[in-house]
């Protein structure tokens, strides 16, 4: 190894000024009169003098997409919370919920009626505003279907029927709404000889209201 191959393995060193004494002086001898050496020397101090500003640089470009990253993770937070909201308020407004039988007189629009030996469900005015018919069994001892654990399907003896419509139905009621009038077939009177009653049943209340007794 000549003295140039000596000095340049030993100029990093002496650039970021961690070799030794005599390392120096034998740097700084030889570069007196090395033009090569001393040019290496010249570029190595450039590059550490633009090293900070290239990690300044550098750091403030991480800094910066973190924050972008942090903007976004919390926009899709807001916006995931802000779903979560709605649907939870969409379902409370939009569920379904059983007909107040005040509101929508219920007992004097809702009726049964036995002809073509069926019996047929009748439904007019403020009644007939309904979404959907929930249909529910009774047995002797005056449990029901989908309501009491101890309904017994041995005894059911009467068929009862509940209207609901949409919780947001309900919330643009008016008076002056719909007075159609129309019939739902419930049974044909010779496939549930069981069936004694038709009645309205108001879930809210556990109630019955007899619309039909077979004869």
């Amino acid at each position: 190894m000549n003295n140039c191959d000596m000095i340049k393995d030993l100029l990093p060193l002496y650039a970021d000024d961690v070799c030794s004494d005599e390392s120096r002086k034998a740097v700084e001898k030889h570069i007196s009169s090395c033009p090569d050496c001393k040019a290496e020397l010249e570029k190595l101090r450039k590059n550490v003098a633009v090293s900070p500003q290239k990690d300044g640089e550098v750091l403030k470009r991480i800094k910066r997409r973190l924050r972008i990253e942090k903007l976004v993770v919390g926009l899709i937070s807001v916006l995931a919370i802000c779903g979560i909201m709605l649907y939870g308020l969409v379902y409370c407004i939009n569920d379904y919920k059983s007909m107040d039988m005040e509101k929508y007189k219920i007992l004097e629009n809702v009726s049964a009626s036995e002809h073509d030996n069926a019996v047929w469900l009748n439904i007019s005015g403020y009644a007939a505003s309904f979404d959907v018919d929930v249909p529910t069994l009774s047995d002797t001892n005056g449990k029901h279907l989908g309501i009491d654990d101890d309904f017994d399907k041995e005894k059911k003896n009467g068929y009862g029927v509940t209207l609901k419509q949409r919780r947001i139905d309900d919330f643009s009621f008016s008076p002056t709404g719909s007075l159609k009038s129309f019939e739902l077939k419930l049974f044909d009177l010779y496939e549930k000889e069981d069936m004694m009653k038709v009645f309205y049943y108001d879930d809210v209340n556990n109630k019955e209201y007899i619309l039909w007794e077979r004869d």
